[in-house]
């Protein structure tokens, strides 16, 4: 019995041995084999998504990419026009890397930005720019016909919308890069404020000869027409294509995403250590001192670092984490309106009415016409920043 028991034991290893030395062999000559043959699972093909489900990710991708970076861009503004103020313990939170923007010092904010050396503002811009230069021609191939033209309308309007915050946002001379449809860098040559306003104006005219059944995008892209068109004091124009965007006409972010402004009842300090500002810098307008509860509602929130005898404010007009911030509406319509009706004759009171029609619904009372040009200037400028506070418009009004 022992005996036969070693002789199974040798036997069963020796067929052991053999069979994984014989595996050894063919693993070796598989593995060879599958190194000149490998593929990365990580990887998608071009091949692979060349399809319907392919160009709507792309698509998809892109939306979600420019939703992403609204709320950087609005904040970098709200710093660089004192719609926020600036406190002194903002340089001491791990997550800042923009308190350089209220001080107006280029280099600490760009020194202090820790994703590379390279404009982050202008790079939020450009990301949605190249995302929807690779979806648009796929959309075109592969899209379902009943869905086509809204895919390419949103995509356009997107990008004209980023063209023209760009040219409002950047002096002139900067680039608008972009990549091939193949996914090969194309740099640009530098664009001036106008030949990127006309730029941003083209994309939007694409946007609005596609679009079919989606009413958002047509009235976004109406509006972003219209605002470009002002900062190109082509007036005439600017009225003609907001004229069709309903007063309740509002287009937010996108409402899964984080919307940095908002302050929990039960937090001591917003997310980024910046205050609503109150006569800011210089360029900043009273937006707590007005006590406008209605379109700059506040709460005190602490004293300042440098001087707690100065208190600070937090906007409470976002509700939420995922507030959606408004990106068009037709309350910026209205004003747009209002702006082209203040050049063609400040003295006729058109312009004034605008603005009054505004106010009413939301119970504010109505304003009188300061009788000077200086005086009505100040005031349809003061209308917009009031009602677009925190939206990203202020440094175009500004430049303006």
């Amino acid at each position: 019995m022992r005996y036969g028991m070693r002789n199974f034991h040798i036997d069963s290893t020796l067929r052991l041995i053999v069979r994984i030395a014989t595996l050894g062999v063919i693993g070796s000559t598989m593995a060879c084999h599958g190194l000149l043959e490998t593929t990365d699972p990580t990887r998608v093909s071009d091949e692979a998504i060349a399809n319907a489900a392919g160009a709507n990710g792309r698509r998809l991708s892109a939306a979600t990419q420019f939703h992403a970076q609204i709320a950087n861009i609005v904040r970098d503004i709200a710093l660089f026009t004192d719609e926020l103020g600036y406190d002194a313990r903002a340089q001491y939170l791990s997550n800042n890397d923009r308190y350089g923007l209220d001080a107006r010092d280029t280099a600490e904010y760009l020194g202090n930005f820790r994703f590379g050396p390279d404009d982050p503002h202008l790079g939020y811009m450009d990301w949605t720019i190249t995302k929807s230069s690779l979806a648009i021609p796929q959309i075109r191939l592969y899209a379902p016909d009943n869905l086509k033209r809204d895919y390419l309308a949103q995509m356009f309007a997107y990008r004209g919308f980023m063209i023209v915050q760009m040219a409002e946002d950047m002096c002139s001379g900067f680039p608008i890069n972009d990549v091939t449809v193949d996914n090969q860098p194309m740099l640009s040559g530098p664009y001036s404020t106008d030949s990127a306003l006309a730029y941003g104006i083209a994309q939007i005219d694409s946007a609005l000869t596609n679009v079919k059944d989606s009413t958002p995008y047509l009235h976004l892209a109406s509006v972003v027409k219209g605002r470009a068109l002002l900062d190109l004091g082509r007036y005439t124009e600017a009225a003609a294509a907001v004229a069709n965007v309903p007063d309740n006409f509002v287009y937010g972010s996108n409402p899964n995403g984080y919307n940095p402004f908002y302050l929990c009842p039960e937090c001591l300090w917003d997310s980024d250590g910046y205050p609503v500002g109150d006569g800011e810098g210089g360029n900043g307008l009273h937006f707590v001192s007005e006590n406008d509860t209605i379109r700059v509602p506040t709460r005190y929130v602490q004293g300042r670092l440098d001087d707690a005898t100065k208190p600070e404010y937090t906007t409470t007009k976002y509700a939420t984490e995922n507030t959606p911030i408004v990106l068009a509406s037709g309350q910026e319509a209205r004003l747009i309106e209002a702006e082209v009706a203040l050049h063609n004759n400040g003295t006729d009171g058109a312009w004034l009415a605008k603005l009054n029609a505004l106010r009413a619904p939301a119970g504010l009372d109505s304003l009188t016409d300061p009788g000077t040009d200086t005086g009505r200037v100040n005031l349809v400028y003061h209308e917009r920043a009031f009602w677009m506070f925190l939206t990203g418009r202020r440094l175009g009004d500004m430049r303006r």
